[in-house]
């Protein structure tokens, strides 16, 4: 009770919706500290830890930390993260460096601490693609061996983004291997051949995290550069073969099949463009329109419609679910949270709200959908299923926790840690005018108001600013935030 309750007064928000309110001061807190510490119900995954870690720095930069660096000794020695550890599944994902930057990011953000930077951390032995083609135990359990090789942890993450700039297929794009961030997609790229089209949106997302990373640290002037022109012909790729008309496909398979084209649209590669900054704002804009016309339904956005409807090797296990199950048209909500901070950043305020309302589990036109009003479930069975649309299985076991915190609180009240102290960027809904949040940082207490005027003017303690204060001294301030 004790070590929650100094988790509960972090972040406070008071907004006309009570149900917002109690998720975001109390549940939500909650459930991603459950998955920061046990992973998920089945084992710890490397992705799902990093998220949760993300979410979760403000509570306890010191908890997070050790978190951080205990999740980094899971890399390979080429970079890429192992699946799941504790137990170890070695099957061939190639998706878990994209995820270590925003948590470093994050952490650097939330405590100023660049020392973490320097920590030596040890890898994994060996490399992924060891784990990968052609093995015939290329699903195993075997324990953890560790390697003889020690990183700063920045230089852990250079190597994270190196081995995926490195990790290229015929177009330049990333390598799907046997999956990414869709676990279900897990034959598309078993012969080295398939490429990954939101890995590579993925990817430019955490370079840019990386850039920001070390313009914070300083003097790397010239790794910086470096960076900006992979990613520039990462870009390139990108626009060139994952783009059909109105959305970003998923990907390529082995065969040279486009998943995701005509065919069918997907959410996430959607919503990532967006948070990647990948393109100027109109061109994104028509993928989020594009989202808003294929994959709505009443009780959220659907991971890809229509469902596949017939199961294919060439795909993987996504394609033999029964329709509007799992990643196979289901309201996959971890996409969901995705998508809502995407329009917060497009400025759609209202939309993200609604977004997050049609996930809740009292949405009216989703009725004895079998959530508790506590938890965050992983889905709600899509439109498309045939026997019970709606209902929401698996409780708790879900990055979306985390990710539903950043989004009510970073985007759409937009209480953004940088480095240099906290900035304000709210995305509010229509009617939140008088809306307060309380947000404890690096020892000071800050209490927002947000007024409705029009204009943008963000005053601390009577002074005009655009960063709050860092006094260094514990004080509460007062602010106003004009929006």
């Amino acid at each position: 009770k004790e070590l929650n309750a100094g988790y509960l007064d972090v972040f406070t928000v008071e907004s006309p919706d009570a149900y917002l309110n109690t998720q975001a001061n109390t549940w939500l807190k909650r459930q991603l500290s459950l998955g920061k510490t046990w992973g998920r119900l089945y084992g710890k995954g490397f992705r799902d830890v990093m998220q949760d870690i993300t979410a979760f720095v403000s509570f306890d930069c010191n908890l997070a930390k050790e978190r951080i660096l205990y999740a980094l000794q899971y890399q390979y020695e080429d970079g890429n993260p192992i699946r799941m550890f504790e137990p170890n599944y070695y099957y061939p994902y190639n998706d878990g460096g994209v995820w270590i930057t925003g948590a470093l990011l994050s952490y650097l953000n939330e405590s100023g601490d660049l020392s973490i930077l320097k920590e030596e951390v040890g890898y994994l032995a060996g490399k992924s693609a060891e784990k990968s083609i052609g093995n015939a135990e290329i699903i195993n359990f075997a324990p953890y061996e560790a390697s003889e090789q020690k990183d700063s942890v920045l230089c852990h993450l250079c190597r994270a983004i190196d081995y995926l700039l490195s990790d290229r297929g015929e177009r330049n794009l990333i390598l799907w291997r046997g999956g990414d961030w869709n676990d279900s997609m897990n034959s598309v790229g078993l012969q080295n051949k398939g490429e990954s089209v939101w890995l590579a949106i993925a990817t430019v997302k955490a370079i840019n995290e990386l850039q920001e990373i070390l313009s914070i640290v300083g003097g790397y002037e010239d790794k910086i550069t470096a960076y900006q022109l992979k990613k520039e012909e990462l870009v390139a790729a990108i626009q060139k073969h994952g783009r059909v008309e109105g959305h970003y496909i998923y990907g390529i398979n082995d065969k040279g099949d486009k998943i995701g084209a005509e065919e069918r649209t997907f959410l996430n590669p959607q919503s990532w463009a967006v948070l990647a900054n990948l393109t100027d704002k109109a061109e994104l804009e028509k993928c989020m329109d594009t989202v808003e016309k294929e994959l709505r339904c009443d009780f959220g956005y659907v991971q890809c419609y229509p469902s596949f409807d017939k199961g294919s090797l060439d795909i993987g296990r996504v394609s033999y679910f029964k329709k509007g199950l799992v990643e196979n048209g289901a309201v996959y909500n971890h996409g969901v949270a995705f998508k809502i901070a995407a329009d917060c950043m497009l400025g759609r305020g209202d939309t993200a709200y609604k977004s997050f309302k049609m996930i809740s589990y009292d949405n009216p036109k989703n009725p004895n959908n079998g959530v508790e009003p506590y938890a965050v479930s992983n889905m709600y069975m899509g439109p498309e299923n045939p026997h019970i649309a709606g209902y929401a299985p698996m409780s708790w076991v879900t990055g979306t926790a985390g990710w539903l915190y950043r989004c009510v609180s970073e985007y759409i009240c937009g209480v953004k840690p940088t480095f240099k102290g906290l900035t304000i960027e709210p995305c509010l809904p229509s009617g939140w005018n008088g809306t307060k949040v309380t947000r404890k940082y690096r020892g000071e207490t800050y209490t927002i108001t947000f007024v409705q005027t029009g204009k943008r003017k963000l005053v601390c303690d009577g002074v005009e600013t655009e960063v709050l204060p860092l006094t260094g001294s514990g004080a509460k301030h007062e602010v106003v935030c004009e929006y």
